[in-house]
Parts: C-alpha cells; sequence; structure tokens
C-alpha cells in the first residue's frame, strides 16, 4: 500500500504518448529562449566589441554539461574567425590554467553559478587580469557577482519529466553562445571565404577547391576557329566528348560557344552544315566563369541555372580560353 506522503504527490496528467514527450521537451527549450529574447541584457553590444577586438584567444570554461557547451562554442568561435580554447574548470586547476594568458577574455558557463570549480579558479582568473563573462542561470549567484560583464541565461525550469536533466538550460546557452560567435564574426568582417579557409577538409573543404584543378585544358579543350564550318566542328565535338566546341580567336580570346543542341537545331532547319561557319550558329554570350573561381563559386551558378550550364567555359581576366568545365566533372568532383 502506498504511503501517506507517496498519496499525496500531485502527479502530472499522462501524456498520450512518446510523441507528446518529445515535443514537450522542444516547446520548453523554445520557451527557455523565447524567455530571454524578450529581456536581451543590454551589455551585449559591449561584449560583442570587446570580443571582436581581442586579439588573444577566448577561454571558454565549464565543467559538466556546461562544460560540453563551451567546448562546442570554442570550436564554433574559432571556425568563425575569432580563436578561442576550450578548458575543463576542474583540469584548469590541476595545470591546465597555464594556457590562460594575462588579459585573457574568458567565458564562464554555469547554470547555477555555483560551481566549486570555476569558483576555485576565480582568484587566478582575476590575478591574470582576465576579463570575465558569464553565462549563468542564476543572477544572484556566487559567480555571476563576480563576473564583469553578465549575460543572465535563468530558465523556467528544465525540459524533461524530472525537471533535473541539464536540458533547457544548456540549449540556452548554447544559443546565446552561438548568437556571441556570430555577432563577433560579423563585427570582425569574417566572410565566406574565410569560413572556407578554415575548412580544408570534407565536403566544405572541396568547395574551395580552384576550377583550373577540375577544368578541362590544353589538348583535353574542344575549340575551333570563328570560320570553322559545322562540318569541322563536329567532329572535334565527337572527339573530346564534351558535348560542345570554344570558338576561340587568334589570340585565345573565347569568342563564342557551340552545344549539340545548336547543331541540330540547324540541321533540323536544312542549314547547310558543310558551309555554315561557327560564328554563324554559336553562342556569342555564353556565360563564363574566371579561373580565379572556385568549385563553390560554379555551384551557385549550376543552382541558379541548373542544367543550363552542362559546359561552362573558363576565361582569364583578359578573356582567353582558359578551359571548359562539364558537369560530368563537377559531379565526380
Amino acid at each position: 500500500m502506498l504511503s501517506a506522503a507517496l498519496r499525496s504527490v500531485d502527479f502530472p496528467p499522462a501524456r498520450i504518448g512518446p510523441a507528446d514527450w518529445f515535443t514537450d521537451v522542444l516547446v520548453a527549450e523554445r520557451d527557455a529562449i523565447d524567455a530571454f529574447l524578450g529581456a536581451v541584457p543590454q551589455g551585449i553590444a559591449e561584449i560583442v566589441a570587446l570580443l571582436a577586438t581581442e586579439q588573444r584567444p577566448l577561454a571558454c570554461i565549464g565543467v559538466g554539461k556546461s562544460g560540453l557547451v563551451a567546448a562546442k562554442l570554442a570550436a564554433t568561435f574559432s571556425s568563425l574567425g575569432t580563436p578561442a580554447f576550450f578548458l575543463n574548470a576542474a583540469e584548469a586547476a590541476h595545470g591546465d590554467l597555464g594556457a590562460v594568458q594575462a588579459g585573457n577574455a574568458v567565458l564562464l558557463l554555469s547554470n547555477s553559478g555555483t560551481t566549486d570549480e570555476i569558483l576555485r579558479i576565480l582568484p587566478q582568473l582575476k590575478a591574470r587580469d582576465c576579463t570575465l563573462i558569464g553565462v549563468i542561470g542564476r543572477a544572484d549567484s556566487p559567480l555571476a557577482r563576480a563576473v564583469d560583464h553578465l549575460i543572465p541565461a535563468s530558465i523556467a525550469g528544465e525540459a524533461d519529466h524530472i525537471g533535473m536533466a541539464p536540458t533547457a538550460s544548456t540549449t540556452l546557452q548554447m544559443a546565446i553562445g552561438d548568437a556571441l560567435a556570430v555577432a563577433v564574426s560579423r563585427s570582425r568582417g569574417f566572410t565566406r571565404a574565410d569560413f572556407l579557409r578554415h575548412h580544408p577538409a570534407g565536403l566544405l573543404g572541396r568547395q574551395m577547391t580552384p576550377v583550373r584543378h577540375l577544368m578541362r585544358t590544353g589538348d583535353a579543350l574542344p575549340t575551333v576557329p570563328p570560320h570553322a564550318s559545322v562540318a569541322e566542328t563536329l567532329p572535334v565535338i565527337s572527339a573530346k566528348r564534351l558535348g560542345a566546341a570554344c570558338v576561340t580567336d587568334r589570340d585565345g580570346r573565347l569568342a563564342g560557344l557551340i552545344v549539340d543542341g545548336d547543331i541540330r537545331r540547324l540541321i533540323e532547319a536544312r542549314g547547310d552544315i558543310y558551309a555554315t561557319p561557327a560564328s554563324a550558329i554559336m553562342r556569342s554570350d555564353p556565360r563564363v566563369i574566371a579561373d580565379d573561381a572556385t568549385f563553390a563559386d560554379v555551384a551557385g551558378l549550376i543552382r541558379e541555372h541548373g542544367s543550363r550550364l552542362a559546359v561552362l567555359p573558363v576565361v582569364d581576366g583578359r578573356g582567353r580560353l582558359a578551359g571548359l568545365l562539364n558537369t560530368a566533372d563537377l559531379m565526380q568532383s
């Protein structure tokens, strides 16, 4: 039999099932961010300006789940152009504090604001004249009172069914940290090209591949002069297997582009393929790309123009043909 004390507990009504439990967590975490947005601290601009001008790496410190968030934020700051590193507060007290330089900006994450491991190293951080920025759940806590810049990250409650697991609190910490990293990055004038240079591996890295490493060049290029007949152009297209021929003048400048479809339309119109010159059927203003462009630039053009860019001439600053790209090459890359 249940004890009187246990029978008196007011359990919440049962939800329908797992899908509702799943949604409840997302709603609670969204509400935590919404509540913060309703009272964004006025000092945010000052914090962003401080971090944007700081030349030394940002130290991101936490422990437990807040430590995991701090580690992620250090990676985000770094990838967006603000050098940063993660320091576990517990390990800091055993020697890792040596990574913190005099005058470092330090981002401290704690939900309770009473984290012993962080409070233990505060005197050493202050002795180094560090600028302390706290993302802290309790504004009246010892840690909140000790920092130079406070970002209150209070929540109504955690999102789990027992109200104890770091869920809404860590989501809010993550969102605040991401917002800081992006705002600081924009203040630094960090660009998409900068971002890709920080990511040489994987898909992001491939986007920085220069088109000159992907294009067909030299003997692999299908080229004909403007006066070449269509009958002379056809074997060039067939031999190079790119479905197109570039029409170039005597200086190597691109004059136009002929694709299979142009010749097919000439034949359908009963045109004389033996006498018609390439200059009469070529596209005199084909879309081209510069020889200093990257794979990402080409991908942007393909997204914009789709199948109309089966081939793409590559030209130098003087309009001379440098190479030719086709969709098959790009898909292989």
